[in-house]
């Protein structure tokens, strides 16, 4: 059996070290003979602002069951600050019927998904999926909320989301006359769809 080239050698040698947290960065060659330096923390950075904007809850416990992280859509589906949550068990979130599951869940990795209920803010009931990430001893999982969407507050949160798109074409294109005419049209378009939402509100609150 022949011996592993160096070039092998260097890299499982690189991969362990980045596994380990021992390099933050390295240079890889090209094909127009340029060198290009890759900044692990830049990854890291855009991997959390990720896991921050997605409309799934996200946490890793410590293999005692202790929330070590957990981003804002966690939060905001349990109606409980950030601070509040770290190192508390997770368990404690969960109602009774729920917890035995869950610990064994988080102990095993298995199923790979779990349908429990959780405890939020002012005892409101919040039924979710939980999904197993990874696991190696510690969990990171994901939190899908199972409750009926509510097509207003869907509506309303899409509706500022083109809204804060079109803020920026306006930005950069407004002064374009091929533009105007678009962004014009799609502005009136916004408009219709913002009084639409506020009559079904107002028709929501009569009832």
């Amino acid at each position: 059996m022949s011996e592993p080239s160096v070039d092998l050698l260097e890299a499982e040698e690189l991969r362990k070290a980045i596994i380990d947290g021992g390099v933050d960065a390295f240079v890889v060659g090209r094909e127009d003979g340029n060198r290009k330096v890759l900044l692990l923390a830049n990854a890291y950075q855009r991997y959390r602002q990720l896991v921050e904007k997605m409309q799934q809850g996200a946490i890793t416990t410590s293999p005692q069951g202790g929330i070590l992280y957990a981003n804002q859509r966690f939060s905001q589906l349990l109606g409980i600050p950030l601070a509040h949550l770290y190192t508390a068990p997770v368990q404690s979130y969960v109602r009774a019927a729920d917890r035995a599951r869950l610990a064994a869940f988080l102990e095993t990795g298995n199923p790979r998904s779990i349908e429990i209920t959780f405890n939020g803010r002012d005892g409101a009931r919040i039924p979710a999926r939980v999904s197993m990430a990874s696991h190696d001893g510690y969990a990171s999982i994901l939190v899908t909320d199972l409750r009926p969407l509510e097509w207003k507050v869907f509506a309303a949160a899409t509706l500022k989301s083109i809204r804060d798109s079109l803020e920026r074409l306006n930005a950069q294109h407004g002064s374009e006359p091929q533009a105007r005419e678009a962004l014009d049209n799609i502005n009136e378009q916004i408009t219709g769809f913002a009084q639409l939402i506020d009559t079904q509100r107002a028709d929501g609150q009569r009832d």
